[in-house]
């Protein structure tokens, strides 16, 4: 079964149940995230409906009641500052006990950066608790150089992996990888997440 919903997103609301700090502040955000499945599309700024809402209610119409609220924090930071679409997957008929993933194509319009960008969402059941993870893909027309001092204050680097910059974020908000293409940098921002 296929939906639509429609939502945008202009800032992070926090869902006051998980203790999940934004991955980079907003000037970065928005410069720098059988199976049933469930599509939402977001539109316009004016749609008024809360951030998480769009992630909890495809988690919900997919059956995923245990982990839709830590779905809906980790979608929620991903998609920060940009309207989007996203495509919710689950396990189907037994869809509470297993994980649910969301992949989502976002576009940002703000000062200093207008480009599109990637993410995935993932929330699974750990024991009695749930465990989640993010990734987010932003590409940017300038040199991984001259990204690097965007970057939360704290951030530290923690080496190379096979030439490809990591950073540790400042603030407990993850890790970001900087990718060199030609005179462009791709950053790829991961980050976990967990609650009850």
């Amino acid at each position: 079964m296929i939906r639509r919903s429609e939502h945008s997103k202009d800032k992070a609301e926090s869902t006051g149940r998980h203790r999940f700090s934004r991955l980079v502040p907003a000037a970065l955000v928005a410069i720098i995230a059988g199976s049933g499945q469930v599509t939402a599309q977001s539109q316009q700024a004016a749609a008024k409906a809360p951030a998480a809402s769009v992630f909890q209610d495809q988690a919900s119409k997919l059956g995923v009641r245990r982990c839709a609220n830590l779905f809906a924090a980790l979608g929620e930071t991903v998609s920060n500052g940009a309207v989007y679409t996203v495509v919710a997957q689950s396990g189907g008929a037994a869809a509470d006990g297993h994980g649910v993933q969301g992949v989502v194509g976002m576009t940002y319009n703000a000062p200093g950066y207008t480009a599109q960008a990637a993410g995935v969402v993932l929330a699974a059941p750990v024991g009695e608790k749930c465990e989640g993870q993010l990734v987010r893909v932003a590409p940017f027309q300038r040199a991984c150089k001259d990204v690097v001092g965007q970057l939360p204050a704290g951030s530290t680097p923690a080496g190379n992996l096979s030439g490809v910059p990591l950073y540790i974020l400042g603030g407990n908000q993850g890790q970001a990888m900087l990718v060199s293409s030609g005179n462009s940098c791709v950053v790829v921002t991961v980050a976990r997440g967990a609650g009850g």
